[in-house]
């Protein structure tokens, strides 16, 4: 049980052990650090939906995550798997307030200016089930480029909290730099390369 720890070491090394437990207990203290960390990327991922809504979009979340946990395979981490469930409903909940073609859904680092949309992945607006299927796979492949940075590149363990701090939890250059025990700049380096590589290989494969 994880209650009381800090936001940021859920779900630990092993999500295999956090998963089991969630499956297996209903009352777990897990599913309220999942549930801590779903919100955590609504609240920073979902700012231009309307802040009275975000609570809808966690607990929409929440049921998928319960309706399919059980399916998890561990071919990602857990918060890799949870940041996509968390996405798909952000996407649903913006297509009720907007009749806008697109929606644009950061994986770049939030609190970096110098980068602009272009830097982001742009997804339709599903409204088939086809569409949606689209803009998985199109997010599954952006997120295999981005492990796939990691893997290639030096200082793999680093650059890996670098990228899931800055991007997936919302960390500032500065939190994350002193987490991995390094400057804001080598973050903020860090946080573009990625960038510029994922760009390059969705380009690439399409």
């Amino acid at each position: 049980m994880t209650e009381g720890k800090p936001y940021l070491s859920w779900p630990g090394a092993d999500d295999r052990i956090v998963v089991e437990e969630m499956l297996r207990d209903r009352s777990s203290g897990q599913w309220y650090e999942c549930r801590e960390f779903v919100k955590k990327c609504v609240q920073v991922h979902a700012k231009n939906i309307p802040q009275d809504h975000w609570e809808d979009i966690v607990q929409d979340a929440m049921i998928r995550v319960d309706k399919f946990l059980r399916t998890f395979q561990y071919q990602c981490r857990l918060k890799t798997w949870l940041f996509v469930i968390v996405r798909s409903c952000i996407i649903d909940a913006h297509r009720k307030f907007t009749h806008a073609d697109q929606f644009t859904a950061p994986l770049c680092d939030p609190h970096d200016h110098v980068e602009h949309e272009s830097d982001a992945f742009t997804a339709n607006t599903p409204r088939t089930v086809e569409d949606e299927c689209i803009t998985r796979d199109e997010l599954n492949k952006g997120l295999a480029a981005l492990q796939e940075y990691v893997s290639t590149h030096a200082n793999p363990t680093r650059n890996g909290r670098i990228l899931n701090m800055v991007i997936f939890e919302g960390h500032s250059l500065e939190e994350a730099a002193k987490a991995v025990g390094c400057s804001a700049p080598v973050v903020g380096y860090v946080v573009r390369s990625a960038q510029r590589y994922v760009r390059e290989r969705m380009q690439y494969k399409r």
